[in-house]
């Protein structure tokens, strides 16, 4: 942009040096017509005009020159301070759209990053809520087999309470047996008692017999001898 401001004001430099031998171009008043005539030279209809010697017509009150050094001079300058101010301005312009762009990158990834912590917090609550739904399926699982070891139980107890009294009652029954025995170990200690003494009894008879036999056969023989003599 430079290049091309210098390279104007350089031809406008060049082109005031040969305007300074031209006579005044009247390009309009800019009243009547609204416009600039830059149409140098015409005749409008319904004006009289009065030509110089070179062809140009002669302004009816003083015009500034249309290629005056100065003025043009001082339009660069001001074309130069526009140009300035527009680099300036698009500079400006330039630095706040790098700025916002900055910014909306920035945003951008901050956009990211709470987005890949609300996923990583979404796979956290759904690992958590996996667990807590295992835990609880567990949960209901010993629930029931709490249930069923108390109805076991329960149903073991009453078991166990007809045992004891299937117990009680055998026992009962034992000691009665026992008694029983007892009692029938007494009677037959005594009939041992009865049967040891009638066997001494028995002894004694079968021996008082053997010496009666023994004396039977003494005096048998006895009286057979004297029968012999």
């Amino acid at each position: 942009m430079n290049l091309k401001i210098m390279t104007s004001i350089l031809v406008l430099l060049a082109l005031s040096g040969s305007s300074v031998c031209l006579d005044p171009l009247y390009l309009g008043s800019g009243l009547r017509d609204q416009v600039i005539n830059l149409d140098a030279g015409s005749k409008l209809p319904e004006e009289s005009y009065q030509f110089a010697r070179s062809g140009f017509v002669t302004p009816r009150m003083p015009q500034p020159m249309a290629l005056s050094p100065n003025i043009m001079i001082n339009q660069a300058k001001n074309l130069i301070d526009e140009a300035l101010s527009a680099k300036d301005k698009a500079i400006s312009a330039r630095d706040e759209a790098k700025a916002s762009c900055d910014e909306t990158v920035a945003a951008r990834n901050d956009s990211l990053s709470a987005r890949d912590e609300a996923k990583a917090s979404y796979d956290e609550a759904a690992s958590l809520f996996a667990k807590i739904e295992e835990k609880e399926k567990n949960i209901e699982s010993l629930l029931k087999r709490a249930e069923t070891g108390a109805d076991a139980s329960a149903a073991n107890a009453a078991h166990a309470g007809d045992f004891s009294n299937k117990t009680a009652e055998a026992y009962n029954k034992t000691l009665s047996l026992y008694k029983e025995i007892d009692g029938n170990l007494g009677q037959i200690k005594s009939i041992l008692q009865e049967a040891r003494d009638y066997a001494n009894a028995s002894a004694r008879s079968a021996n008082l017999a053997k010496e009666s036999m023994n004396l039977t056969y003494q005096s048998h023989n006895e009286t057979a001898g004297e029968s012999l003599y």
